[in-house]
C-alpha cells in the first residue's frame, strides 16, 4: 500500500514538474494569446508584437501594433521585479515609451452616464500596498473627428519617498487643428488612498466648431480621502471667446407650405471670462461656491449689436447622486453697456438689470435628465430716444418691473413653462400718456388647457392738466383654440373701459400653419342720458358738454394672410346726439362713416354728417354734409356736398378736393336767398337795417392758419329797402354840409333797385365789406336816385376767426389721423 502511495505521488510530481516546464517553455506564446483576447475585446485586435518575454523577475514588450489601422501602437514596457523587494513591499519598476494611440470620437456617450460621480470605490478601510515606480515618455493620443484633429502628448512618473507616499507626476502638451495647450499633473499619494494635487493648463487655444477661444489657462486643485474626490478648487480664465453665427436648417412653424428656412442665430464675442470658486463633499453630496464672471462681451441679434456686456453670477451648487442644483448666493448683475438697435431707436443710458433668483434644477432618471427653473430678473429703469418726423426724439421712460421664467422639462425634453412680466410700466412724458401696471404672463407649450398668454394694463392715463380721456384699464388673454393633433390656431380677447364701463372689446384669431387671421375691435353702443352716462366720464375734456343723450358706436376689422393684409375695414356712428355748451347748442347730430380700407384710410362715397341745429348765438338749421375719403397717399377728403340753412336762406360750399397734409386750402361758399337784415345783424354794422334777400358767392382760402377772402360778391335778388339812422354817423357829418345831409335823410328810408356788397379779407388788412346801391328816398328830392358806394365797419372778424379755427382744428385733427398711416 505504501509502495503505491509513493508510486502515485511520485507521478503527481513529474506531471507537476513536466507541466510546469512546459508553461514555462510556452510562456510568450500563451501571454501574447492573453493580450490578443483582451486587445479584442477592446476593438483593437493584435497585429504584431517584435518582442515579448516573461521571466522570473521581468516582462519585456517591443513593437507592439493593434487595431485594422495600427490605431494602437507600442514601442516598449519593461516591468521587472525581485519577489523578495515585492513581499517586503517594494513596488515594480515599470518603463513605458514610445506608445501612440489613435482614438476615434464619434461614439456618444449617454446623459445618464455623465451624472456619474467618482464615488463607486466603497468600504472606509481603503489601503493601496503600492503603485509601481513608472517611466512614461515618448507617448501620445491622437484623436479625430469629424470637425478636426488633436494630438495629446503624454509624459510623466511616478516615484516613492522615504515615507511610503507616492510622487505623480504628469505633463501633457495638446496640439491640432481643433486647439492646444500645456498642461500638467502633481499629486502625492499614500497607502490609504489619499492624494492631494493639481492640474494647471497654460497657453491654451480652442477653435472647435460655433466656439474659439483665443487664450485660456488655470488651475484646479483637488483632494481625495481613501479615493473618495472630497475637496475641488479652481481658478480658470479665458480671453477673446467667440460664438460664431450658426444656421440649423429648421422650418419655422406656420410658414407657407413648412419650406425650412435659415434660422439666423446670433453672433456672439467676450473679452474676458472668469471662474473662480471651490466645492466639496458632504456625506453623499457637494456644496459649493462658484463666482462666474464676464467683461467686454459683444452680442448681436439681427440688425441690433450690444457692446461692451459685463456679468457678475456669485452661484452656490449642489450635486448628489439624484441630481444637480444650482442657485445664487446673492443677486447677479448684468450689464448691457452700448447698445445698437439697428433702427432709430437708441438708448439715453446703458440699460442692466440685476438677477435676484435662479434656481436650476437636474435631476436623473432611468429615461434622461430632467430639468426644473426659477428665475426672477430685475431690470433698471431706462430710457429709449426714437427719431421721428420732428426734431425732437420721441422720448420713452421705461420701468420694466420684474421679470420671472419658470418652467421644466422631462426626460423626452419636452417643455412646458412661464414668462412673467410684473409691475412694469412707462411714460411718454412729449404726449403725457403714461401705461401703468402692466402684466403679461407667457404660456409656453401649455397645450392641455390651450394657455398662451394673459396681459393687462393696470391705467393707461393721459397725465396733461386737461386729460383726453379717463383712465383707462385693458386685459386680455390668447388661447390655443385647436384641439390636441390639430394645427395651432390662437384667439385673441381683449376688454378695456373706465371703471364700471368696459366699452372697448377685441377680438382675433390667427391660424400658426397657414398664417392667416381676423381682427375686430369694437367700442360697444354708448348711450348717453343726463343723469347717467356722459362724455365726461370717458373723456374729462368733454366735462363742459351737458345733457348730453344719443348713442356712439364704432368697429374695426382687419383680415390678413402670409402676404399681408388683404382687407380691411371700419364703422364710426353717432345716431341723435343732442348737448349743450357755454357757447353752442347742438340738436340730433348724426354721424354716418364707413372705411373700406383701414390701411390707407378710403371710404365709398356719400358718407354724412347731419346736424338739426346749431346754435352758437347764429343758429344754423339743417346742416348736411356728404363726403369721400381717398385713399390716396396722403389720404384726402373730396368734398361732395355741404349746406346748412341760416338767415332764411342756404349757404352751400362748392364741391372741393381737400388735402390735410397741404399748406394751403381754397373753397367756394355759395349762398341763396340769405335774409338782408338778418345778414346786416351778423356783420353788425351800427344802425344799418333793412329788407330783401342775396345771393353771391365768396371765395375763401387758408394758408397758415389765416383766413383770407378775395373779390367776395353778394347782391339782391329784387329791389327792397334800406334803413340807416346812427347817432354817431350824425354826429360825424353834422357840420359836412347840405348834401351829406341829404345823404343821411335818403339813408333813413333809401329804396334801392340795386344793392351788392364785395368782400374782401388778406391777411394784412382787416374784413372789408364795400356796399354798392342805387335808389332812392321818395321823400328826398323828389325821389331822385343815388348811387352810392359805402365802406362798412363790422365786427365780423371775431366771426371769421371763429371759422377759421374751427377749420384749423378739423384740419389737424385730419392730419394726426392719417400720420397713423
Amino acid at each position: 500500500m505504501m509502495k503505491q502511495l509513493k508510486t502515485g505521488l511520485l507521478v503527481l510530481l513529474s506531471l507537476i514538474i513536466f507541466a510546469g516546464a512546459g508553461l514555462y517553455a510556452f510562456r510568450n506564446s500563451l501571454l501574447e494569446m492573453l493580450i490578443d483576447d483582451q486587445l479584442r475585446k477592446q476593438g483593437f485586435p493584435l497585429q504584431s508584437i517584435a518582442v515579448l518575454d516573461i521571466s522570473l523577475n521581468a516582462f519585456r514588450l517591443h513593437e507592439l501594433k493593434a487595431g485594422n489601422n495600427d490605431e494602437l501602437q507600442v514601442g516598449k514596457i519593461l516591468l521587472t521585479w525581485q519577489f523578495s523587494d515585492l513581499l517586503s513591499g517594494k513596488p515594480a519598476l515599470v518603463e513605458i515609451s514610445g506608445v501612440e494611440v489613435m482614438l476615434d470620437l464619434s461614439a456618444e456617450r449617454s446623459a445618464q452616464d455623465s451624472m456619474q460621480f467618482a464615488t463607486t470605490v466603497s468600504g472606509e478601510d481603503i489601503r493601496i500596498p503600492w503603485l509601481p515606480v513608472l517611466s512614461l515618455e515618448d507617448s501620445v493620443i491622437r484623436l479625430h473627428s469629424v470637425a478636426g484633429e488633436v494630438a495629446i502628448a503624454l509624459s510623466g512618473s511616478i516615484v516613492h519617498d522615504h515615507s511610503n507616499t507616492q510622487m505623480i507626476r504628469f505633463d501633457t502638451i495638446i496640439s491640432g487643428s481643433l486647439g492646444q495647450a500645456k498642461g500638467g499633473l502633481a499629486a502625492t499619494l499614500d497607502a490609504q488612498g489619499n492624494m492631494q494635487g493639481k492640474v494647471a493648463i497654460s497657453e491654451g487655444m480652442l477653435n472647435i466648431p460655433g466656439v474659439k477661444i483665443s487664450s485660456f489657462s488655470g488651475e484646479t486643485a483637488f483632494a481625495f480621502a481613501a479615493l473618495h474626490l472630497q475637496h475641488v478648487q479652481t481658478d480658470f480664465a479665458l480671453a477673446g471667446i467667440s460664438l460664431p453665427e450658426q444656421k440649423s436648417e429648421k422650418p419655422v412653424p406656420g410658414q407657407m407650405n413648412g419650406t425650412p428656412t435659415a434660422l439666423r442665430l446670433s453672433d456672439a464675442a467676450i473679452d474676458h471670462i472668469t471662474l473662480k470658486g471651490s466645492i466639496n463633499r458632504l456625506s453623499d453630496s457637494w456644496n459649493g461656491e462658484l463666482d462666474l464672471g464676464i467683461k467686454g462681451g459683444k452680442l448681436t441679434a439681427g440688425p441690433a449689436e450690444i457692446h461692451q456686456l459685463s456679468m457678475a453670477l456669485p452661484m452656490q451648487v449642489k450635486f448628489n447622486p439624484d441630481g444637480w442644483r444650482i442657485g445664487l448666493r446673492n443677486p447677479g448683475q448684468v450689464a448691457l453697456g452700448k447698445i445698437n438697435t439697428g433702427y432709430p431707436l437708441r438708448f439715453r443710458d446703458p440699460p442692466g438689470f440685476s438677477i435676484s433668483q435662479a434656481d436650476l434644477n437636474v435631476t436623473g432618471g432611468p429615461h434622461g435628465l430632467a430639468l426644473k427653473h426659477n428665475i426672477i430678473v430685475v431690470p433698471a429703469n431706462f430710457t429709449m430716444l426714437a427719431k421721428s418726423d420732428k426734431p425732437a426724439e420721441i422720448e420713452v421712460n421705461i420701468h420694466p418691473g420684474k421679470i420671472a421664467a419658470v418652467g421644466e422639462m422631462d426626460a423626452n425634453r419636452n417643455y412646458q413653462g412661464q414668462l412673467i412680466l410684473s409691475e412694469a410700466s412707462f411714460n411718454l412724458p412729449q404726449s403725457a400718456i403714461q401705461f401703468k401696471n402692466i402684466s403679461t404672463v407667457l404660456y409656453l407649450n401649455d397645450s392641455e388647457i390651450g394657455n398662451a398668454a394673459d396681459f393687462s394694463i393696470g391705467k393707461l392715463r393721459h397725465l396733461a392738466p386737461e386729460p383726453l380721456f379717463a383712465d383707462l384699464s385693458i386685459s386680455g388673454d390668447i388661447r390655443n383654440k385647436a384641439k390636441q393633433g390639430e394645427s395651432t390656431e390662437y384667439a385673441l380677447k381683449v376688454t378695456g373701459g373706465v371703471p364700471g364701463l368696459q366699452f372697448l372689446k377685441i377680438k382675433g384669431a390667427h391660424a400658426l400653419d397657414s398664417g392667416s387671421g381676423t381682427l375686430k375691435a369694437e367700442i360697444i353702443p354708448l348711450n348717453f342720458l343726463p343723469g347717467n352716462l356722459q362724455p365726461g366720464t370717458l373723456s374729462p375734456a368733454l366735462a363742459q358738454l351737458d345733457n348730453v343723450t344719443g348713442q356712439l358706436r364704432a368697429i374695426a376689422q382687419l383680415k390678413w394672410s402670409t402676404k399681408g393684409v388683404h382687407s380691411s375695414r371700419g364703422a364710426f356712428e353717432m345716431n341723435n346726439v343732442s348737448f349743450t355748451h357755454e357757447t353752442a347748442k347742438i340738436k340730433d347730430l348724426n354721424i354716418a362713416l364707413n372705411l373700406n380700407n383701414l390701411l390707407t384710410p378710403g371710404s365709398p362715397p356719400g358718407q354724412k354728417i347731419t346736424v338739426e341745429q346749431i346754435d352758437f348765438g347764429i343758429p344754423l338749421e339743417n346742416l348736411l354734409v356728404s363726403y369721400q375719403i381717398l385713399d390716396t397717399n396722403p389720404p384726402q377728403v373730396a368734398l361732395e356736398k355741404a349746406q346748412f340753412s341760416m338767415m332764411d336762406g342756404v349757404i352751400s360750399v362748392a364741391p372741393v378736393i381737400i388735402d390735410p397734409a397741404a399748406k394751403r386750402s381754397d373753397m367756394l361758399i355759395w349762398i341763396s336767398n340769405i335774409d338782408l337784415e338778418s345778414f346786416f345783424n351778423l356783420i353788425k354794422v351800427d344802425g344799418l337795417a333793412g329788407s330783401g334777400h342775396l345771393d353771391g358767392q365768396v371765395p375763401l382760402a387758408i394758408e397758415e392758419n389765416q383766413l383770407t377772402i378775395k373779390n367776395g360778391h353778394l347782391a339782391a335778388k329784387a329791389p327792397g329797402i334800406l334803413h340807416f339812422q346812427s347817432q354817431k354817423a350824425s354826429q360825424w357829418l353834422a357840420s359836412a354840409g347840405e348834401e351829406m345831409n341829404l345823404l343821411l335823410q335818403a339813408m333813413q328810408d333809401f329804396h334801392y333797385t340795386e344793392l351788392s356788397l364785395t368782400l374782401d379779407k388778406s391777411v394784412a388788412h382787416d374784413f372789408v365789406a364795400q356796399l354798392s346801391l342805387l335808389g332812392n328816398n321818395p321823400k328826398v328830392k323828389e325821389g331822385q336816385d343815388f348811387r352810392l358806394n359805402v365802406r362798412l365797419e363790422t365786427d365780423i372778424d371775431k366771426i371769421l376767426q371763429k371759422i377759421n379755427d374751427g377749420y384749423s382744428l378739423s384740419h389737424e385733427i385730419l392730419r394726426g389721423l392719417f400720420r397713423l398711416h
